[in-house]
């Protein structure tokens, strides 16, 4: 499936807030079994029994399976986050208007919000390995992730002269990414803020970035 949003859902149509309530009743039961068992092995039979609903009640919220990976990722990856707001205060009308926001301050602000969802973090990380085989619904969707969140914000970004804007926010990314997996996999053992502040010393080093960061 080439696009993950194009996919024709029930869950699409204009919702009472009783029908809110239980869709996002559903989409926390998806994730915590994705959590669990990987959307592969995530059922709706599994879904509306942990909601307490049956199958059929969960068909009519979300259509199908990918129905209900579209809501899963519309409801956590597709929102407004610190992160995006940031940003946005460098927007025309925004208090930084003119001035040129600096990525890694935006990069800080994420690991900070994700240090606080690890459940979030843990979605994103089993999804975007399922979604490696070109089989999965969501493939298009996590492969382009990246290069979408490079390419979208390449011009904007305050930096040091000769450095690459894109290509740092693509190796920093990657980094977070494995620094998550790690984090998830020792939680006990790594502090994921102040690991990820170590990283910043060697992914931005001093004298380089002062002022940058």
């Amino acid at each position: 499936m080439a696009d993950l949003k194009k996919q024709p859902v029930i869950a699409a149509k204009k919702r009472s807030q009783a029908a809110e309530d239980r869709l996002h009743e559903i989409v926390l039961a998806a994730v915590d079994i994705i959590n669990e068992r990987g959307y592969n092995g995530m059922s709706l039979q599994a879904v509306a029994n942990r909601v307490g609903i049956t199958q059929a009640g969960v068909l009519h919220y979300v259509g199908n399976k990918e129905g209900l990976l579209f809501e899963v990722i519309e409801h956590y990856y597709d929102r407004s986050s610190t992160a995006e707001d940031y940003l946005s205060l460098f927007n025309a009308g925004g208090p930084f208007a003119g001035k040129r926001p600096k990525i890694p301050e935006y990069l800080r602000l994420l690991v900070a919000e994700n240090a606080h969802q690890p459940e979030m973090v843990m979605l994103f990380q089993m999804l975007n390995t399922e979604a490696i085989s070109k089989t999965h619904p969501a493939h298009a969707y996590f492969t382009d992730r990246t290069r979408r969140a490079t390419e979208r914000n390449k011009h904007v970004w305050s930096v040091p002269a000769g450095v690459d804007p894109q290509l740092t926010l693509s190796v920093a990314l990657a980094a977070m990414y494995g620094l998550e997996g790690r984090w998830l996999a020792r939680p006990d053992e790594i502090d994921y803020e102040a690991e990820w502040a170590r990283f910043e010393d060697v992914l931005f080093p001093l004298p380089l970035w002062e002022g940058y960061r």
